[in-house]
């Protein structure tokens, strides 16, 4: 999802309250802030409501915006910091559920007949395996890939340096490649099998 770019006139009219300008703001950064929410968060409905919070902050705060960053790198790093508020309560939430469990057989969610056609066994394995990294390892990759992002926006985003970004980058494609491999393997010897 590209990220418009024609939006210099449509910011400055905002930052002086103009409605109608706020509104053309919003409707055009919404596509871009959901989909870095979807490909961070991997949930649609918990990623609508983040855009939606992370939007709502970056017209908040519009009079903050210097512009000594582009745009776009200012509402990512808002989407950013709104989808960690997002993880860290989906950390807790799921060690409350991991308790529960462990004392009550309570069922996990399963996904609709929808979702899961719409998503190939290789999409959800590499997902799969892009989840189960730490978040400081998994967000360089998703704004990396997902996202065609370079390092430096990266680093500027997260804030770290670009050094420690291509540290991260490397330890998750190695990470996943062992993560994969070790996947493949079973299937691998049952084709063999056949």
């Amino acid at each position: 999802m590209n990220f418009p770019t024609d939006l210099d006139h449509t910011v400055r009219m905002s930052r002086t309250g103009d409605a109608m300008s706020v509104e053309t703001l919003v409707h055009a950064c919404y596509p871009a802030v959901y989909h870095l929410a979807v490909s961070i968060l991997n949930d649609a409905h918990e990623a609508e409501d983040a855009a939606q919070e992370a939007l709502l902050a970056a017209v908040t705060s519009l009079d903050r915006y210097r512009g000594e960053a582009s745009f776009k790198t200012w509402i990512y790093a808002i989407t950013i910091n709104t989808c960690r508020g997002v993880l860290r309560k989906r950390k807790v939430r799921n060690s409350v559920m991991g308790a529960l469990q462990a004392i009550l057989p309570i069922n996990g969610s399963v996904p609709t007949p929808e979702d899961a056609a719409a998503q190939s066994d290789s999409d959800r394995r590499l997902w799969a395996a892009v989840d189960s990294l730490d978040d400081k390892h998994r967000l360089p990759i998703v704004l990396r890939y997902a996202h065609d992002m370079t390092v430096p926006e990266i680093a500027g985003m997260i804030g770290i340096s670009e050094g420690t970004v291509h540290s991260r980058l490397h330890y998750a494609r190695e990470q996943l490649h062992r993560l994969l491999s070790r996947e493949a393997a079973p299937r691998r010897r049952e084709e063999a099998r056949r």
